[in-house]
This record gives structure tokens, C-alpha cells and sequence, in this order.
């Protein structure tokens, strides 16, 4: 059956066609929800919101729009991902990382421990800067920098302008500089 077809029985509330859905999705919603919680049980429950959301919805989604149905849910996820994040945040009133967050040890040509210990040093630094970000900068910035998308298909996804993107970016590369200018020097 194909995403069409189970998608127009989805929208009459068959229950098969919302599981069928379910099954073809999760993994690429789990992942992508992973990628912003860090969590398992956190992915998980973005994950959740993400199919609640998309099925109480799912009368709104158009195939002539031109977005594929994994594209649409990713872009639920992604501000799943976000609510998320604020709220924890919130919770917290600041971010906080535990032992699990720290960075693995780099691989380097050079294993001696002081190469090592400064290379763990930076990948801290970089995090904790990483981590003042506000969650959308966090998301703009993985989107761009890391999946390395360009700033239509993140604006596309984020459901926002171009030029939001692009000040959300400028925004997070100069947060993170006033972060590790003191750290390294001049950046």
C-alpha cells in the first residue's frame, strides 16, 4: 500500500492505516528526535508527540503541496523537539550536562595525554557553548552545520522565512564566539 493510499485511510480514522504509518516512521522519527534530546526516553517521548500530533492533523496534510509525509513529519518533530527543549529548560532553568554528554575521546595521530586532555577540553567547551543556545538556534545551527543543509530546505523545515533563518544563524555563530573568544583568543 502506498503513502497515499494509506494516508487517505488514515484520514477516514482507520486505525491499521495509522499504525501502518507508525511502523514505516518511527525509526526516522526516533533518530531525529535523538539528534535534539540526546535522550532515549526523551526521543521517545518527542517521538510520541509526534504521532499524536501528526494524526490528530492528518486531515491537513496535502499531497499536492509538494512534501513527502516523512518530510512533514519531520518538520512536527523537529518543533516537538523544541517544546521539549524549552520545556526542560524551563524546568531546569538552566541547561545541565551529565556524565553520558561529555564527548567521547578523540581519535588523534598524536595519542599522547596532553594532546588528548586539550582535545577533550574543547569538545567540553564547544558543548557547553552549544548548550547556551536557545533550542531553534540549537536546531537551525544542527541543521545547518552538522546535516548541512542549505538555509531554503531549513527554512522549509523550521516553517519559516529565509531571512529568519539567517539571522537565527548570525545570532548562534555570535553567541557561541563570545562564548569561546575568552576560551581560545581570537576566533
Amino acid at each position: 500500500m502506498t503513502d497515499e493510499s494509506t494516508i487517505l485511510l488514515a484520514k477516514e480514522g482507520r486505525p491499521e492505516a495509522f499504525r501502518a504509518l507508525y511502523d514505516r516512521n518511527r525509526e526516522i522519527v526516533y533518530r531525529l528526535a535523538f539528534r535534539y534530546v540526546r535522550s532515549r526516553q526523551d526521543a521517545e517521548d518527542v517521538m510520541q508527540e509526534t504521532f499524536i500530533k501528526a494524526f490528530k492533523g492528518i486531515r491537513r496534510f496535502d499531497f499536492k503541496v509538494g512534501s513527502s509525509f516523512a518530510a512533514w513529519l519531520g518538520t512536527i518533530c523537529v518543533h516537538c523537539a523544541i517544546e521539549h527543549l524549552r520545556r526542560t529548560q524551563r524546568r531546569s532553568g538552566e541547561s545541565q550536562m551529565s556524565l553520558s554528554d561529555l564527548p567521547q575521546e578523540p581519535a588523534s595521530a598524536d595519542p599522547s595525554p596532553e594532546r588528548t586532555a586539550i582535545a577533550r577540553r574543547s569538545l567540553s567547551d564547544v558543548e557547553r557553548a552549544y548548550g547556551r543556545l536557545s533550542p531553534g538556534q540549537q536546531v537551525i545551527f544542527d541543521l545547518r552545520h552538522r546535516q548541512h543543509l542549505d538555509i531554503k530546505e531549513i527554512a522549509a523545515r523550521m516553517d519559516c522565512s529565509e531571512s529568519n533563518v539567517k539571522t537565527q544563524l548570525g545570532r548562534s555563530v555570535a553567541k557561541l564566539r563570545k562564548f569561546l573568544e575568552p576560551l581560545w583568543g581570537e576566533l
